[in-house]
């Protein structure tokens, strides 16, 4: 299976970008699961391409701590702990409270519009778990986009990304578990925003934070993880 795309006048930096999603975007859907072990020649022969792009992509997935290199073996897909997601669950709070309260001072009526509009397109992914989970993803990505801070803004999309990896490995199964796109939290927290009401726009993010937290860490977890008592 060739790069659909990707052309063989493509930079080699184009190729590598397109290998890298590809990758991780198979991890993301749960084709490549925990400890799963990829080699080079295997991805040669999926992409149709040679191997320096392909040996680029999986250091920098290396470099993200997506995968480790196994020297004479290949790269092993990264196991995720349940500690390691509650834990980036609360950094991820503690960022997004942060990146609110400057937000808040630079939204116009273009900006709400925007963010109303990312809520409209998730009320259609009410069959497909996955984009609806990475619509909502990109629905705190535009709110922090506001915040004026680039390294704020980055930070949060390294925390989403991990908490995407975090729901694959253990819970790719419930993807395809019909849910209810309810993005009814959004809309009120656009509403206090629209108002300024800052400590309402907070209590409702986090009321945000945490029952995605519940519906994807939680509820689809297998039994052994549940146990742990990890996941609040």
């Amino acid at each position: 299976m060739g790069l659909k795309g990707v052309d063989v006048v493509t930079e080699k930096k184009s190729i590598k970008r397109a290998v890298y999603e590809s990758i991780y975007d198979n991890i993301i859907k749960g084709e490549y699961t925990a400890n799963t072990i990829i080699n080079e020649r295997e991805l040669i022969n999926k992409y149709q391409v040679s191997k320096s792009p392909i040996r680029e992509a999986l250091v920098e997935l290396c470099k993200e701590g997506i995968l480790k290199s196994i020297p004479r073996y290949g790269y092993q897909v990264v196991q995720i702990t349940p500690k390691e997601i509650c834990d980036i669950q609360e950094l991820r709070l503690v960022v997004e409270l942060a990146a609110l309260g400057k937000s808040i001072n630079y939204l116009d009526e273009e900006a709400f519009q925007k963010l109303e509009e990312s809520v409209r397109q998730v009320k259609f992914l009410e069959h497909d778990v996955l984009k609806h989970w990475l619509h909502n993803m990109n629905f705190h990505l535009l709110l922090c986009s506001y915040c004026q801070n680039d390294i704020m803004y980055q930070e949060l999309q390294r925390i989403l990304k991990f908490c995407a990896r975090g729901a694959a490995q253990y819970y790719f199964n419930s993807w395809n578990v019909p849910t209810r796109a309810d993005a009814s939290l959004h809309m009120d927290l656009i509403r206090a925003l629209r108002a300024k009401d800052l400590p309402q726009a907070r209590k409702i993010l986090s009321q945000d934070v945490s029952s995605l937290k519940n519906e994807v860490f939680f509820q689809g977890a297998p039994e052994n993880v549940k146990s742990l008592n990890v996941l609040p």
